[in-house]
C-alpha cells in the first residue's frame, strides 16, 4: 500500500504479534519517511529491537548505537545504551575462539556504567561483566596450561605467574599455583 499510516499502524501491529520479520521491512521503509517527525524515535526503537528479536546480534548493537546518537535526550536512551551491551554480549563467543567480542562487550557495559552510574541495569551489568571475566581467564588459563602440556615449562611459569596477575580472584587460582610449582 502507499498508505503511509496504514503501513505505520501495521507495522506496530506485527511488531506487537511478535512478527518480526514482516514488521522489519515495513519499519525500514517508514524510517526514512517519517525522519525528523515525532514517530521517528518510536520506529527507530521498535526497529531495533526487531534486530534484537530476530538474533542479529551485530545489526542490532548498531541501530542501538545509532539511536542512542540520534536521540540522546530521549527516555529511552539509556535502554538502548544497555542493550548496546547486551547484543555485545550475546555475540560473545566459547573461550577457545577469539574474545575480540567479549573485550568489546565488557568495554560496552563499563561505559554504561559510567553514564548511568544510579540506572536499575548497573547490576546487570556488573553481573555480565564478572561473566565475561570469567570466559577471559578460562582461556588465558587454558592457554597457559597448554604450555605446560607443550613441555614448554619456562613459559608456563611465566604464563602462569601473568594469569595470576591479571585474574588474581579466578576461580582457577589453586590449580594454576600447583600447576607452576609443578612446571
Amino acid at each position: 500500500s502507499a498508505d503511509i499510516n496504514l503501513k505505520y499502524d501495521k507495522a506496530i501491529e506485527y511488531y506487537e504479534e511478535g512478527e518480526y520479520f514482516k514488521a522489519y521491512p515495513l519499519f525500514e521503509d517508514l524510517i526514512a519517511i517519517y525522519r525528523g517527525t515525532e514517530k521517528a524515535e518510536n520506529l527507530y526503537y521498535l526497529y531495533a529491537y526487531c534486530d534484537y528479536y530476530l538474533e542479529d546480534y551485530i545489526l542490532a548493537a548498531h541501530r542501538f548505537s545509532q539511536f542512542v546518537k540520534t536521540f540522546p535526550a530521549s527516555d529511552k536512551a539509556e535502554e538502548c545504551q544497555f542493550m548496546i551491551g547486551i547484543c555485545n554480549y550475546k555475540n560473545s563467543p566459547k573461550p577457545s575462539l577469539d574474545q575480540s567480542n567479549t573485550v568489546k562487550a565488557i568495554n560496552e557495559m563499563q561505559l554504561f556504567v559510567n553514564l548511568y552510574p544510579n540506572s536499575q541495569y548497573v547490576d546487570s551489568c556488573n553481573q555480565l561483566v564478572d561473566d565475561l571475566l570469567d570466559k577471559l581467564a578460562e582461556k588465558r588459563f587454558k592457554k597457559s596450561r597448554l604450555y605446560l602440556t607443550t613441555e614448554n615449562y619456562k613459559s608456563a611459569i611465566i604464563s602462569f605467574k601473568n594469569f595470576l596477575d591479571d585474574f588474581p580472584d579466578t576461580k582457577y587460582r589453586e590449580e594454576s599455583e600447583f600447576l607452576m610449582l609443578q612446571a
